[in-house]
């Protein structure tokens, strides 16, 4: 799938009915490889914090902070998958590169006015409910998380350029180099009272690594088929196509502030927070193969047989994946994991490891949403992506109140349910609203291919 080095043709998407396992696994390993590399982040930082000199306020100011910061710079992770679609559809990134620097700019200013300014108190004070030491950690994370979403802004956009040109092995690459870093600098910092502010050091080198290698990369430009009246309908339209996708992201990380603020009001706020925000690690990590499903979806779906076949491919990763989540959720197994790789206190231990057996859910939940995504950006139907997105946020409102009061005293357990809940509402959503809207319009358009493509091979 990736041009031989030296070739002058430009590369073209995938062709033929049925990707084969081989074509799938091919293009979605280095994905893979991608998305463990990325998800260690937050295992090797919380193992680095766990080890400073108070790490329950650490972990919990970092998580904090983090949570916030995902939601500053959540909007630009969009910019990956409008990136890919635009050069497939229309083969000219300008537009985008314009759009992303942009955002990248304002939303890194919105981060630094809650660094440095008193914007910072009341959020983290009056919306999310923290005080006293775990507010300061929060604050001090901010003061290195700040650049965070022009460095993203810049990742996201070279990654989908990549994407486009079917050149994923790079993408792995720049994030092994991420994590390289992050490691690095985490583990030097152990013994300074950096506290939280060490993550947020940590994280923001290791993104400045991986954003440079992605924009160094070089990838062949796709074939861009002449254009149907489906692609071409939003083509100069931007904004209208990404902000639904945008909105989705948001409130994908707004997803762990709004837990954390329903953690800071259970009884024992810095341990929920805390052993929240350790299981949260580990758990993304584990999910980690399914975490890029949206990319085959995108790349390899053509129609409705071929997103049979992937759809295939999909479930059965997801399935190996929920199995080996299955298996560490066993408590020797766990708490081997929470006390060798964390050191966790046993005020932390015992909470973490109660929440791990409906962490198992996650990859089955998270690897669905992800594929039906990409499936929904590739038909051109991202505004039903934000409602599906929606839809999550308001069932864990509604949850929390709910399961408060019999789950507050172990928050670990009570979060991961929360996201569990709203996964699977917005499961049921997507499956829905593929069979109704998405799946006809990727048959419409490409039967307007086939018929475009006979006109033009048809003698004058």
């Amino acid at each position: 799938m990736t041009r031989p080095r030296g070739a002058s043709a430009p590369s073209s998407p995938p062709s033929g009915p049925d990707p084969t396992a081989h074509a799938f696994a091919r293009f979605y390993l280095p994905l893979v490889a991608t998305a463990y590399l990325l998800t260690a982040t937050n295992p090797l930082l919380a193992a680095a914090l766990a080890r400073t000199s108070d790490p329950a306020t650490a972990l919990s100011g970092y998580g904090v902070a983090f949570s916030l910061i995902g939601v500053i710079y959540a909007p630009l992770l969009v910019i990956q998958q409008v990136a890919a679609q635009r050069l497939l559809s229309v083969g000219d990134l300008r537009p985008v590169r314009r759009f992303t620097a942009l955002v990248a700019l304002l939303l890194s200013g919105v981060a630094a006015l809650v660094a440095f300014t008193p914007v910072g108190v009341f959020v983290f004070q009056t919306l999310v409910g923290v005080q006293d030491r775990i507010l300061d950690e929060a604050l001090s994370a901010m003061t290195g998380l700040w650049p965070v979403p022009a460095l993203t802004g810049l990742r996201a956009l070279h990654q989908g350029r990549l994407v486009a040109g079917h050149r994923t092995k790079p993408i792995a690459l720049a994030t092994g180099a991420r994590t390289a870093v992050l490691t690095a600098v985490a583990f030097a910092l152990t013994q300074t009272p950096a506290g939280a502010w060490l993550g947020a050091a940590a994280f923001t080198a290791g993104l400045a690594a991986e954003a440079v290698i992605v924009a160094l990369s070089p990838a062949p430009t796709p074939v861009v088929p002449e254009h149907d009246g489906v692609e071409s309908a939003g083509e100069d339209r931007l904004l209208s196509f990404s902000t639904p996708l945008m909105l989705n992201v948001m409130l994908w990380w707004a997803t762990p502030l709004l837990i954390n603020s329903v953690l800071a009001r259970t009884p024992e706020p810095d341990c929920s927070i805390a052993a929240f925000t350790v299981v949260e690690a580990v758990a993304w990590f584990l999910t980690a193969p399914v975490g890029q499903l949206q990319h085959p979806a995108l790349a390899l779906v053509q129609c409705r047989s071929t997103h049979r076949r992937v759809r295939r491919y999909s479930a059965a990763l997801a399935a190996l994946v929920t199995l080996l989540l299955g298996v560490l959720a066993v408590p020797a197994v766990r708490e081997a994991i929470l006390w060798t790789g964390f050191r966790l206190d046993p005020s932390l231990l015992e909470p973490a490891g109660l929440a791990f057996p409906v962490v198992a859910l996650y990859p089955a939940l998270y690897g669905h949403r992800q594929y039906y995504q990409g499936l929904y950006v590739l038909a051109g139907c991202t505004g039903l992506v934000g409602r599906s997105a929606v839809l999550r946020i308001v069932v864990i409102a509604c949850a929390a109140p709910i399961l408060l009061g019999p789950m507050g005293e172990n928050g670990a357990r009570l979060g991961v349910a929360l996201q569990a809940i709203g996964l699977f509402a917005e499961a049921v959503f997507l499956e829905i609203m593929a069979r109704r809207l998405a799946l006809p319009l990727l048959d419409e358009r490409r039967d307007r291919l086939r018929t475009a493509k006979t006109v033009r091979s048809s003698p004058a």
